[in-house]
Order: C-alpha cells, then sequence, then structure tokens
C-alpha cells in the first residue's frame, strides 16, 4: 500500500522530528491523531490514517516515547519516497537501508534520544515487512506499528551497545545474508530476516554465536542440494529450489534468537544450552529429512509402517545418523568457538536429535492433520530441542 503525497508525507515526518522535542509530553502522538484524522478525510483507504492513530494514541498515552514514534514515521516515509522513484528495481532495498539509517541517525542526533540498534533494528523490520506485505491491502498498517513495536522492545530493554558493535554486527550480517541471496540460497525477504537474527545474536551474544548459525545454514544448503535431481523425481524437493524466505529463517532460528537476547540481558547460562540445542535441532532436522529421503523408504514414527519418501513424520536409519551428525557438528563447532564446555555439547547433541524427533512426531500428529502448518512443526521442534537440551545440562552438571 503507497502513501499518496509521497513528499508530503517525507516534509510532514520531517516536521513532526523537529518539532517533538519542543512538544509537551503526549503532544507528538497528539498532533499523529490530527493527522490521521485529516488523511481520513482526503482517501477511502483506512490503512495509513488506522496506523497513524494507533501510534498517536500510544504515544499520547505516553506508551510510545517520542524518539520511537518520529523515527517509525520517518522510516516509513523515506522508504516509501525511495521505492516510488528507484522505480521497483532491485537496488531500491539498499537505497532504502542507507537512506533510513540516515534519517534515524539524524534524528537520534536531533533528539538525542534512542539507541543505534533500535535504529538499525528499526530501518531492517520497515524493509522487511515490505517486501513481505507489499501486495497486501494493511501493508502500511502493518509496516507502521510493526516498526515501532519492535523499535519499542529494544529501547525499554536499555541493553548498551555502542555503535561501533552494531555497525559491525549489520555489516557482517548483511554480508552473509547478501551472500546467500547471491547463491539463490535465500530471498529478498529471507535475506532482511536472516540479516535481522544476525544483527541480534552478534550484539547480544558475540560473534560466536553468529558463527555457530551460519554453520547451521551451510550445512542446511548443502544437504538441500544433496541428490537434487533425485529428490526432484520423488517430487521431495524443497520448495522454490531450496530457496530460504522469511517464513523458514523465523521457524528455524526464533527461539535461538530469543535465547540469545535473554543471555544478553541475563547472562545466564541456561540460555547457552537452549540457543544450542534449537540450533542443533533445526540442523539435525533439516539434514535427517534430505539425507534420509534419499535412502528408501522410511517409517512413520508412531506407528513404525512403511510410509512414501516425504512423508511427514517418516523417519529412516540414514536419516537418524544423519542427523545425529549434524547435532554433533552444531556442538563441536560451539566448543571450538569457546561457548560450549563438555556438559553443554552432551546436552546439545542429546537435545538436538531427540528435538529433530520431535518434529517428525509433531508432523504425524499435527501438521498431517493440518492442524498447524510445517513452520509451526519447526518452531515447536526447535523450542522443544531447545528445553529438552536445557534439561539435560542440568542433569549433566553435577556428573561434570
Amino acid at each position: 500500500m503507497i502513501i499518496p503525497g509521497r513528499w508530503q508525507a517525507f516534509i510532514a515526518a520531517i516536521a513532526l522530528t523537529l518539532l517533538a522535542p519542543h512538544m509537551p509530553p503526549g503532544m507528538a502522538g497528539f498532533f499523529l491523531i490530527l493527522t490521521s484524522a485529516f488523511i481520513c478525510i482526503r482517501m477511502n483507504d483506512l490503512a495509513l490514517p488506522l496506523a497513524l492513530f494507533i501510534l498517536g494514541v500510544l504515544s499520547f498515552f505516553g506508551f510510545v516515547p517520542a524518539f520511537v514514534l518520529c523515527a517509525t514515521v520517518l522510516i516509513v516515509a523515506t522508504r516509501e519516497l525511495i521505492f516510488f522513484y528507484s522505480g521497483g528495481r532491485p537496488v531500491e532495498y539498499a537505497l532504502a537501508m542507507i537512506g533510513g539509517l540516515l534519517v534515524t541517525t539524524l534524528v537520534i542526533f536531533y533528539m538525542t534520544a534512542g539507541t543505534w540498534l533500535s535504529a538499525v533494528v528499526g530501518v531492517t523490520v520497515a524493509i522487511l515487512l515490505y517486501a513481505i506485505l507489499q501486495k497486501k491491502s494493511y501493508a502500511i498498517t502493518g509496516e507502521l506499528i510493526g516498526v515501532a513495536m519492535a523499535m519499542l522492545l529494544l529501547e525499554n530493554l536499555e541493553f548498551q551497545a555502542d555503535l561501533p558493535l552494531v555497525a559491525t554486527a549489520a555489516f557482517i550480517s548483511f554480508g552473509f545474508a547478501y551472500f546467500a541471496y547471491r547463491l539463490k540460497t535465500a530471498d529478498i525477504a529471507g535475506l532482511f530476516s536472516a540479516a535481522l537474527v544476525g544483527i541480534l545474536l552478534i550484539v547480544f551474544a558475540g560473534i560466536s554465536w553468529f558463527m555457530i548459525m551460519l554453520a547451521f545454514f551451510i550445512l542446511g544448503a548443502a544437504a538441500t542440494r544433496y541428490q537434487m535431481e533425485y529428490k526432484k523425481s520423488l517430487h521431495v524437493e524443497q520448495e522454490s529450489g531450496g530457496v530460504r524466505g522469511y517464513i523458514n529463517v523465523f521457524a528455524n532460528g526464533l527461539v535461538s534468537v530469543v535465547a540469545a537476547v535473554c543471555f544478553g540481558v541475563s547472562h545466564h547460562p541456561v540460555f547457552i544450552a537452549v540457543y544450542l540445542g534449537s540450533v542443533a535441532t533445526a540442523a539435525s532436522d533439516t539434514v535427517a529429512g534430505e539425507i534420509g529421503v534419499c535412502s528408501g523408504r522410511p517409517y512413520l514414527i508412531t506407528t513404525l509402517k512403511p510410509v512414501d519418501e516425504g512423508t511427514n513424520g517418516g523417519v529412516s536409519l540414514t536419516g537418524e545418523i544423519a542427523g545425529l551428525f549434524a547435532a554433533v557438528f552444531i556442538g563441536a563447532c560451539a566448543v571450538l568457538l569457546g561457548v560450549a564446555d563438555i556438559p553443554v555439547f552432551i546436552a546439545c547433541v542429546a537435545g538436538g536429535l531427540i528435538g529433530a524427533n520431535i518434529d517428525s512426531l509433531i508432523g504425524e500428529v499435527l501438521e498431517n492433520k493440518k492442524v498447524i502448518g510445517n513452520a509451526g512443526t519447526n518452531f515447536l521442534a526447535t523450542l522443544g530441542g531447545g528445553v529438552v537440551t536445557a534439561l539435560l545440562w542440568v542433569v549433566l552438571i553435577p556428573v561434570f
């Protein structure tokens, strides 16, 4: 959904930013409420005025600070302007990212408020949501609300991350995500969602945690391409030739990101176990599925009866061995990078393999009955693998 009068919207966003620091508390929100009412009168579509009204009300009552309000509106207005004049070319995403970072930098310095992390995440979320929702009638509503909530969450965490760390995290994450995009292992939405995951991992937990996630990505990509022609003959290959989108990224990585953020805030070692367990589960499930499907007819995990290749809930000995190798690989990477010790390594390997079988069980019990989709199965499996790994780690501590 395109904002009418892009230059007018951009200028209005700048005016709001310039005036906000000099207004009484809540007045910036009231200004946005009036703006939403004016736009509602001028246009038939309620998507934009609804989003502005919601943000205005939240700001008026003090739930959304002026920095988040102004940065959100300016980021989206800038993105709209750049996307319109770029003519729909792929370069628009890079230009929108640069433009968004420039305007948020100006907001930070002018208002002497906000954090660099929330600014970078806000711009990334804006472009990601546009890539996901651009053809939806409520696209602009989702983009404005999503950016504001992401920035508000990070502002409320009050996590200290200086500019060099955030800039380094963004450079590394976008570099690898772009590389994946060029290799056709991720689409545009997958690129920005993977970059977002990488930024949060590096900032909250460190580069070593990001490298472990990268190891999973490389291993999963290699397993997906394994005997691709044979998989195509069985019609069990990954959709879009194995190109990952945002759903796949978040389904497999959301638990890991939450664990990393919790570790960054609390520094409790249990979140190391949760993180490694969830990553090992994703790796074990991916490799087991991609390798196992090429080893003959699998057996249904609930009845052990033979089923067709690619059936949700199907397991095989070859797949289990491949899944065990993947879990060991993730655990070994964690040990080599100094993230895990021996108890965490053992828990990670066992938890990852158990998590992969939880995926198969959920696939048969829930996914085959259309209760949830594949993304839901992956999310629940990584959550289960992370929890199991944490519990095993607690049991193993006294032993070692």
